[in-house]
């Protein structure tokens, strides 16, 4: 740790020489493993390490952003450090001068008292052997096959990854933190196979430690999930209630995020625009961005600026209740505002390194409900589970208007009937979440989005 402040220094002393004075330094550095088992044997297999410095200025009111991959002789000062520091900042420089100026650009100053220390880091990971992995990875493939060893044919990638990771952000404020955190996950796609059909099912999960990744769950569910399918066929159209499974609800709440953003709000491109206090979804629904839940896999202290994390709730029980800032955007939306200012909620995000803090989600989230999936079956009684979507991509983000390919099981006298493919959903975003009858008690995380199953009022179906 030592040697990463003194690299800090060492910059920040170039920084001086340049005439900079309002700055941001972001350093991360990282370990990865990663494995795949394909037969019982490992097909493939990576160690790679990384460390790097992302850097923003402002300067006269522009920002200007680089970034520079680190060897470990430059952390070490030796020839050449000095030179290469003296143009990544020369090119952050140059990068500020084509930007427009733009008061709304600032660095959040010195915190007030320190975050909660979360449990996201595993410091026994580092020190877990390889081949214990190793056999975690094998175990994954062993159990999918072992669900039905006479129609689970295949197992592909039945994988394993894990990161180590140690942030530090520090600007011109004198704003100074760091933290570590890890991530272990695993996936696996199984291959069923029945009278010359094939069908596939895929599974995955993670965690910040290592010891609560349950393969044997992820196993089970992708087995299970290629021989639900099946034996498929279609349906009539028709307009018929949906269970949502938790999976499938979760891609849903992804694209419905988009919409809480501030940026988005701003410019227009937001159906919530001036619906805050109008009960827009069904009085079921409650929404939260929570950056401090350790289930997620975006759970950190600080975002990616600087501002503590927290837990922010966007609807409750159907009522718009706000939207997600950044430091910029809730400049952006202060400005407007003269007996208010708007304070960010903590939602700056670094996807990577090679580019700039940017407004968006940390763990966003549906309150779970009451309900077993046996009980939302029974209440639906005669329709849809959905199970797939395809083509998530061809959702209109602004008007929220879909028709997407999909596949799932038929309902009848709320018992699962047999498998459907070949038809597709036709509606919209927005009336989804407002024809929300029932709400399951599966909550899971995938990633940093989560959802319990969803049931839906009605939906269009095309099939036969």
């Amino acid at each position: 740790m030592q040697d990463l402040i003194d690299f800090i220094e060492k910059v920040k002393g170039v920084l001086r020489k340049k005439g900079i004075e309002t700055y941001e330094l972001y350093i991360h550095s990282s370990s990865h493993f990663g494995l795949e088992s394909k037969d019982g044997k490992i097909d493939f297999l990576n160690l790679s390490n990384s460390i790097g410095m992302a850097l923003r200025i402002l300067k006269n009111q522009r920002m200007g952003f680089s970034y520079i991959t680190i060897s470990q002789p430059q952390w070490k000062y030796e020839k050449g450090f000095e030179s290469d520091t003296e143009r990544i900042i020369d090119d952050t420089i140059l990068a500020s001068e084509a930007m427009l100026p733009d008061p709304c650009w600032e660095f959040p100053n010195v915190l007030k008292e320190a975050p909660p220390a979360l449990p996201i880091f595993d410091n026994k990971l580092g020190e877990i052997p390889e081949e214990k992995k190793i056999e975690k990875a094998k175990l994954l493939e062993e159990i999918t096959r072992s669900v039905d060893p006479q129609r689970i044919k295949k197992v592909r990638k039945s994988s394993y990854h894990e990161a180590i990771s140690r942030k530090i952000l520090t600007n011109s404020n004198g704003f100074f933190f760091f933290y570590d955190s890890t991530l272990s996950s695993a996936s696996v796609m199984a291959v069923a196979e029945e009278s010359g059909e094939s069908e596939m099912g895929w599974d995955f999960d993670f965690s910040h430690f290592f010891n609560e990744l349950d393969v044997e769950s992820i196993g089970k569910r992708a087995a299970q999930m290629a021989l639900e399918k099946l034996g498929g066929r279609r349906i009539p159209s028709g307009r018929y209630p949906i269970l949502l499974r938790n999976d499938v609800a979760s891609e849903f709440l992804s694209l419905l995020s988009h919409s809480f953003l501030a940026e988005q709000v701003l410019k227009g491109k937001s159906l919530l625009k001036d619906k805050i206090g109008d009960r827009f979804f069904s009085p079921l629904i409650s929404i939260f961005d929570d950056g401090l839940n350790p289930k997620g896999a975006s759970c950190s202290p600080i975002d990616g600026e600087g501002t503590p994390s927290c837990k922010t709730p966007v609807v409750i029980k159907g009522e718009i209740k706000g939207f997600l800032y950044d430091t910029y955007w809730a400049n952006r939306e202060s400005m407007g505002l003269k007996l208010k200012k708007v304070r960010s909620t903590g939602n700056s995000r670094r996807t990577n390194l090679k580019v700039p803090p940017n407004l968006g989600i940390s763990n966003f989230i549906i309150e779970t409900g009451g309900s077993h999936f046996e009980d939302l079956l029974k209440e639906m009684g005669r329709g849809l589970i959905i199970d797939e979507v395809m083509g998530l991509h061809t959702v209109d983000p602004i008007s929220g208007d879909f028709s997407l390919g999909c596949s799932g099981i038929w309902v009848e006298g709320g018992n699962k009937a047999y498998p459907v493919k070949s038809i597709a959903i036709a509606g919209n975003l927005f009336d989804l979440f407002k024809r929300v009858t029932g709400i399951g008690n599966d909550f899971r995380f995938f990633g940093s989005i989560g959802s319990p199953s969803l049931l839906i009022e009605f939906i269009e179906v095309s099939g036969s």
